[in-house]
């Protein structure tokens, strides 16, 4: 079955310009769950779908292997390295290397869910 390129790659490339554009926002937080750590928790579910979907994108030309696990992580950490300094020149916001360690949990979390999933699902059929 012939996909197109907007079916394959869209998602995540659309989901990488909202983190872009939610980025460049001043003043965007998450919300008050009076547990303090919020921000932590909201970065790793951001980047867990962002690691669903590069994991996604990737399934549509490649079979799972532990090499497309590391390559698919290492581009997911890597975006959100770049999306803490871009954070660093937006005002009002700060860059941490504790969010991008969360960033990076949070892309290996989403795409391990995500190849579960797709494995289950095909040994049921």
């Amino acid at each position: 079955m012939k996909h197109s390129l907007v079916r394959i790659y869209g998602p995540a490339a659309m989901y990488m310009i909202l983190i872009f554009i939610l980025s460049s926002i001043p003043s965007v937080k998450p919300p008050d769950l009076g547990i303090n750590a919020e921000d932590k928790i909201a970065h790793v579910l951001e980047y867990a779908v962002l690691g669903t979907l590069l994991a996604r994108t990737a399934h549509f030309k490649y079979p799972f292997s532990f090499r497309l696990f590391l390559m698919i992580f290492f581009i997911g950490a890597l975006y959100g390295i770049s999306d803490e300094i871009h954070q660093a020149f937006v005002p009002n916001r700060f860059s941490s290397p504790w969010d991008a360690l969360a960033d990076a949990v949070g892309v290996f979390v989403g795409q391990a869910i995500y190849w579960k999933w797709k494995m289950r699902r095909s040994s049921m059929q």
